[in-house]
Formats: structure tokens, C-alpha cells, sequence
């Protein structure tokens, strides 16, 4: 399979929630976010790996600090917490949770299943991510990139799940966290 191919069926495939990825697959992916637009290339190369362990227990549920990119750029407002500072605080378990069921429910993915090596594959992967346009790779790679809240959606799930009181004003005090932190450092993506 040549890069062109992998990138064109990126481009025009139907995306699926995360959490209905393949679970005896790997090749490459695509990360499409809350606007549903493609934005990262990654593979998934490792014969014990698959596309639904990378991008649904890992891209959605991982650290915000590595490259676990749907819980780095949507590590904002009130699904924000920070990773060093509030091991334990629970607070920011009810942030990680609620930005685990955003991911879920209005990310999606893409993906083109490959047999081949880990070397054939991160080859064709570099191959793609390098004749891909700038805006869907716009993740790769990212290191400070943060979206701002998608306010509307993030009410929406929060009506939808029918989070309590308690827990709303718990997602409030995540998003003085985040203003502040952004406040600080300025790292907020438009």
C-alpha cells in the first residue's frame, strides 16, 4: 500500500467512536475530533497493540502529559486537571471522567488495518504524516496545544449524563484551575 492510498482512506472513510475500534487490528489511524475533522496520524505497530487499545484506552483515558493526544488537546475547562499536582484530588477525577465520556462521545476515529511489519508500518505512517495537509496533522507532534472548551457540548453531556450538583460544582473549580493555568502560561490553541 502506497502513502497516497493510506492518506485517501483517512480522508474518506466513515469515522467510528473510539470505543467501537478493532480490537484484532493495527496499522495507521486517524484521530478526528469534536468538529469531525481529521487532525492526527499515528499507527499502532506491536502485534499485542491494536487500534482499539491505542486510541480507546489510551488516546482517550491516557495521560495528558505524553502522547495520548484526544486527553492532551481536550485537557480543558472543566475536563481539565493537572496530572503533576492532583494525583488523589477528586475533583479532578470527575474532570478526567467527564473528558473520557467527551472523547467518547463526540471524537471519532479512522483507521487502515495493515499486515505488516513495525518498521513497514512506522515508514508508511511517516510516508502519510508527510504528504498529509498541515490542518489534518495539526496534532502531531503538539506539545502546548489546547483547545478551548466546546462549551455547548460540554453541557450537553453533562445533562446527558445527569452529573449531580456536587459534581458540577466540582467540574466549576476545574475550570478556575484551567483559566488560571492558562492565565500563566498562555497556551490556549484558537
Amino acid at each position: 500500500m502506497r502513502n497516497t492510498d493510506v492518506l485517501a482512506a483517512l480522508l474518506s472513510q466513515t469515522p467510528v467512536k473510539t470505543a467501537s475500534l478493532p480490537r484484532d487490528q493495527r496499522g495507521i489511524y486517524g484521530l478526528i475530533d469534536h468538529d469531525q475533522h481529521l487532525r492526527y496520524i499515528g499507527c499502532t505497530t506491536r502485534e499485542a497493540e491494536n487500534f482499539h487499545k491505542r486510541i480507546h484506552q489510551r488516546h482517550r483515558t491516557g495521560s495528558e502529559t505524553h502522547s495520548h493526544y484526544f486527553s492532551k488537546i481536550y485537557n480543558t475547562g472543566r475536563m481539565y486537571r493537572d496530572r503533576l499536582t492532583q494525583q488523589g484530588d477528586p475533583d479532578a477525577k470527575i474532570a478526567k471522567d467527564l473528558r473520557s465520556a467527551f472523547i467518547a462521545e463526540y471524537c471519532r476515529a479512522v483507521y487502515v488495518p495493515l499486515e505488516a511489519s513495525e518498521l513497514e508500518i512506522m515508514a508508511l505512517e511517516a510516508a502519510t504524516i508527510a504528504i498529509a495537509p498541515f490542518e489534518n496533522i495539526r496534532w502531531n507532534r503538539a506539545t502546548t496545544m489546547i483547545y478551548p472548551e466546546p462549551t455547548e457540548l460540554v453541557d450537553a453531556l453533562i445533562a446527558k449524563l445527569g452529573l449531580s450538583r456536587r459534581e458540577v460544582e466540582a467540574l466549576e473549580r476545574q475550570r478556575l484551575r484551567f483559566d488560571h493555568a492558562v492565565a500563566r502560561s498562555g497556551l490556549l490553541a484558537s
